[in-house]
């Protein structure tokens, strides 16, 4: 019989203690009988304690504490005083399957730790972009960034841990999983990647920039251990300097990306206020078939808004096509695209490249998703 534990830090978040219980109880139904699973609580709010809470189906310890350490100290508590074989590390508000434990028992054998795939805003994690490969990659790490989103996806034993990911507490929250990957490859442990999707990983919407702000502070701090370590080259270290350096850069960027999509999501619910819909416009111009370009959160919008005025939107057109599951049909670029009267593209970075491309397999209207909504403010006529 393998013993699981799995360590939970919580801070202020009593209310997800009893989803997470159901979750692991869950679990160890499906692995009756493979394997025995302790669920390990850390406090990490000494201004109040936790409880006590059973169950019949598993173990559930509670840690209580007279300090914050942050969610690396709690989690390195944890590990130290966790009785399992295997260990994994999930956040108070993360969701698993009933069969995580199973399968990544399964496909971890002789490697010391397995990743599964996850959902990340309701999509898969990993595509074209992100191939899931990365994951069990050690240049990915050191000279990408950390593939994997959240230690939620991977099952270790609790032997691989690595020495300094457990004896250095990171004072600023959010790199301290980047940290243990990358100790852990560097001491050459294997990874495994189990492919099914067993992890969902929740986006918190408070005080993003605040969290992207301590990120970067968390990364930084990841890197002065590891310079300071001596289990790295010299080449090592600066490619790791260098990837912190083009994160941040990828934050900036980022940012202007999402003040462009706000900035649409504005004057969209402006003209909703006046009785404006998209549709006016595409219809004025002799539009009833729409294709959209990117199956993002835009596009699902506009998707949502055609379809409820009675517009046809015959596919979604997307180069992660193969990992999309939409309402409508997902092409790739390059494929053989539906006859449509317009194309609308839905994201607000390298519209004019898309634009070329699209032109050259359809001659009908392109239009951008902000060029659409200003062309319909124009018209002015409700629906």
């Amino acid at each position: 019989m393998k013993t699981v534990s799995v360590i939970v830090p919580v801070y202020h978040g009593k209310k997800y203690i009893k989803s997470m219980i159901r979750q692991v109880e869950a679990c160890q139904l499906c692995a009756v009988g493979q394997a025995k699973i302790e669920l390990l609580f850390v406090n990490d709010a000494p201004d109040e304690t936790l409880g006590i809470y059973g169950s019949d189906a598993i173990e559930i310890v509670v840690l209580e504490t007279t300090e914050n350490r942050g969610i690396h100290g709690a989690r390195a508590e944890g590990v130290k005083r966790c009785s399992g074989e295997y260990i994994l590390l999930l956040d108070q508000d993360d969701h698993i399957l009933p069969e995580y434990i199973k399968s990544q028992l399964a496909a971890i054998r002789g490697h010391d730790a397995a990743v599964c795939m996850a959902l990340h805003e309701g999509k898969a994690l990993y595509n074209r972009t992100l191939p899931f490969e990365a994951a069990a990659s050690r240049e990915h790490m050191l000279r990408r960034g950390n593939a994997i989103i959240s230690p939620g996806q991977v099952l270790m034993r609790k032997a691989a841990v690595a020495a300094l990911w457990r004896e250095t507490g990171l004072q600023q929250n959010g790199a301290d999983d980047w940290l243990l990957w990358l100790c852990m490859m560097q001491e050459g442990r294997s990874f495994a990647l189990n492919r099914q999707i067993l992890f969902e990983h929740v986006v918190e919407r408070d005080n993003t920039s605040m969290r992207q702000l301590q990120m970067q502070r968390s990364e930084w701090e990841v890197f002065r251990i590891i310079q300071n370590s001596g289990l790295f080259s010299d080449e090592d270290t600066a490619a790791l300097e260098q990837t912190i350096q083009n994160l941040m850069e990828m934050r900036i960027e980022l940012l202007g990306k999402f003040q462009r999509i706000s900035a649409v999501y504005d004057a969209w619910v402006s003209l909703k206020n006046r009785g404006i819909h998209l549709s006016c416009y595409l219809r004025e111009r002799g539009c009833q078939r729409v294709a959209v370009y990117g199956m993002t959160k835009l596009g699902m919008r506009l998707f949502e808004e055609l379809k409820r005025d009675g517009m046809e939107v015959s596919c979604f057109i997307d180069r992660n096509a193969p990992y999309l599951d939409g309402p409508v049909r997902v092409c790739e670029p390059m494929e053989s695209l539906p006859a449509v009267d317009a194309v609308v593209i839905s994201l607000v970075q390298q519209e004019d490249k898309i634009r070329k491309l699209l032109r050259t397999k359809l001659s009908v209207p392109v239009w951008t998703i902000s060029e659409l909504v200003g062309n319909a403010a124009q018209i002015g006529g409700a629906k």
